[in-house]
């Protein structure tokens, strides 16, 4: 029984140390775990790309409204009303073309600033904006705020 006793331990240590042995030499889950590692860091370089271009789109869209909206300004025109067809103000048809063309874009009409002149004299518009983050992880930044401005010389209209 003695020996018995002694063999049992021995066989039973072999076999642990084998066991353990073949985890270490195992591959299996080792891209499991790599995956595991990586895919956090991708996710946010992939957030961070996407965060940056929605970014960058609302500034160009801002810029491209307030270039539109300085050209049509030089012109000297109005829009009408479109509810009572009635024409607006020089400075109202102004920060409507703003608006219509950053439709996509919660522009405030308070941010639209419009320095009018005369004829031949510089007209300036000036849009502010609040950029705010869309992304979960972004949400304590502060917004960001930019304000767009383009200035030109009116055409020699009548007024």
């Amino acid at each position: 029984m003695v020996q018995r006793a002694t063999i049992v331990p021995t066989a039973r240590r072999k076999t642990r140390r084998s066991r353990t042995a073949r985890l270490r030499r195992s591959q299996s889950g080792a891209g499991l775990v790599e995956f595991a590692v990586v895919f956090p860091v991708l996710m946010m370089i992939f957030l961070g790309i996407f965060e940056f271009s929605r970014h960058f789109y609302t500034q160009l869209t801002v810029r491209h409204a307030v270039a539109e909206a300085t050209r049509f300004a030089v012109t000297g025109n109005v829009l009408n009303d479109p509810v009572t067809g009635d024409p607006l103000s020089r400075v109202e048809s102004i920060k409507k073309v703003v608006l219509d063309q950053a439709q996509q874009l919660s522009v405030d009409v308070t941010n639209i600033q419009v320095v009018d002149g005369g004829p031949e004299q510089i007209v300036r518009v000036s849009v502010s904006f609040n950029y705010v983050y869309s992304l979960p992880y972004l949400d304590h930044l502060a917004p960001i705020d930019f304000t767009v401005s383009t200035a030109m010389r009116n055409e020699p209209y009548r007024p």
